[in-house]
């Protein structure tokens, strides 16, 4: 049986540094799921060339109590951060980092048309405190499996999918899977018990559980039933991103980048920054 639609919601443009993205999580009908707590989809945006110069952290800001992932669907961008991690990612690469108790981070995107989707994932209260941690991976280090059909193929970000798993780390059985399907095919997924199920799809229109959705859309999933079915009707390769993972349970308090469970750690986490305890970037030539 199909699981039932619990939230359907098509975002909201906000600006982030020079970029329009549409910002799917938190939204006023969903603020979570799982341990999802953010998702932002950069639109296909071009970058222009610079001139070349210091990375000097313009764009640089904090974070605690999260893990971020950025994913790119098209694009190359650059990793900095107060812990000294250095990397840089293509088209189908993965910057994972895990804030934990504090960090300053810049993803910096190099000439070419930047199409990337973020994900914050809330980390349980004693994984806040932990040492900051970073992961760059290649598109080739993603493990990919042929749906059945020859309809297409589902890459796991992150979490695993039968004897697929992801090298990144997860805490609370957290997910994401890249589905590509292609044309005039469909795909039956069946969920796992006791976990939280959405689905993004960014630009093609997919059919889930028979509703039509795609440029930029989420559809969040009740725990009714066990199936997402996904239907490409279309004569492209199509995508959607399925992600959850088990549900939050303790408090939560978010304030700008900061994701904790009391209003105290917030304001503890603010004045850190501000002292200087998260580190600072060095620039990089």
């Amino acid at each position: 049986m199909e699981k039932s639609i619990r939230v359907s919601f098509g975002g909201q443009n906000v600006k982030v540094a020079d970029l329009l993205v549409n910002r799917l999580l938190p939204s006023e009908l969903c603020s979570k799921v799982g341990p999802f707590v953010f998702l932002d989809h950069v639109y296909p945006t071009t970058i222009k060339n610079q001139a070349p110069d210091r990375h000097v952290g313009l764009n640089a800001h904090p974070h605690r109590g999260i893990a971020t992932l950025t994913y790119l669907l098209s694009g190359s961008l650059q990793h900095f951060d107060s812990y000294n991690n250095v990397g840089a990612i293509d088209e189908g690469g993965v910057h994972w980092m895990k804030a934990g108790k504090g960090i300053i981070h810049e993803e910096k995107p190099d000439a070419g048309i930047l199409h990337a989707l973020q994900f914050w994932i809330n980390l349980p209260s004693i994984n806040k405190k932990e040492e900051p941690e970073y992961r760059a991976l290649a598109s080739s280090d993603i493990p990919e499996a042929q749906l059945p059909n020859n309809a297409g193929t589902l890459r796991v970000l992150l979490g695993k999918s039968g004897e697929f798993i992801s090298p990144i780390k997860t805490f609370l059985n957290e997910f994401i899977y890249h589905i590509r399907l292609n044309p005039k095919s469909s795909f039956s997924y069946q969920t796992k018990p006791n976990q939280e199920h959405a689905v993004f799809v960014p630009s093609e229109e997919v059919h889930v559980n028979r509703e039509i959705i795609g440029k930029s859309h989420l559809l969040v999933l009740s725990n009714d039933q066990q199936t997402i079915q996904l239907l490409n009707p279309g004569i492209t390769e199509a995508h959607a991103f399925i992600f959850g993972g088990s549900e939050y349970t303790e408090s939560i308090v978010t304030q700008g980048p900061f994701v904790m469970n009391s209003r105290t750690e917030i304001q503890q986490a603010f004045e850190d920054y501000q002292l200087g305890r998260m580190g600072e970037l060095v620039e990089q030539t």
